[in-house]
């Protein structure tokens, strides 16, 4: 009776520890940053979803909005494109290495003073980093690598990049049961 007790134990702690990652299962979640100082203020929003297309491997859709104020120059910024991430893992980690790649196509208003300009580019992003799992179906990701912005008519820029954002993770079980589908 021991021993299976304690093969259900193990078994329940491996498939929750490991049912966040499996193919069908969906990731929701972003990162949010506030900057403020004299005359000067940046908020940005960067919420992203994803589906797990086979094991430890999601793909899915990110958006970014961006605002800058700084005296009388206001600077938004819109957009849109697709990520990819792989998860490294076992199933007793709590930690996870992962590398995650972001491209996104953008749109921006400048307005300096009484004058506007838009215009359009490209970002990406690649890098690694680890998601902390603080629960079984939350984690806390910190990604470090290279972003690089260009947009028409300008020279592009890039560099080193380092994001902090959380993730939530449901599982294929519970969105069919949201959506209704199996």
């Amino acid at each position: 009776m021991k021993k299976i007790i304690s093969a259900i134990v193990l078994a329940t702690i491996f498939y929750s520890a490991n049912a966040q990652t499996e193919q069908g299962d969906w990731m929701v979640g972003g990162s949010f940053n506030l900057n403020t100082s004299d005359n000067n203020t940046q908020i940005g929003f960067h919420p992203g979803a994803g589906i797990f297309a086979a094991d430890n491997l999601a793909v899915g859709g990110n958006i970014s909005l961006n605002y800058t104020k700084s005296g009388n120059n206001k600077y938004t910024a819109f957009g849109i494109g697709p990520f990819v991430r792989y998860y490294f893992t076992t199933a007793t980690q709590t930690v996870r290495p992962i590398i995650h790649g972001a491209f996104n196509y953008l749109s921006t208003k400048n307005k300096i003073g009484n004058v506007s300009s838009t215009n359009t580019g490209t970002n990406f992003f690649i890098g690694g980093g680890a998601a902390a799992f603080i629960s079984n179906s939350v984690s806390i990701d910190a990604l470090m690598g290279y972003d690089r912005t260009k947009y028409k008519n300008f020279d592009g820029s890039g560099g080193f990049a380092f994001n902090i954002g959380f993730q939530v993770y449901i599982n294929k079980g519970l969105m069919e049961k949201v959506t209704g589908k199996k």
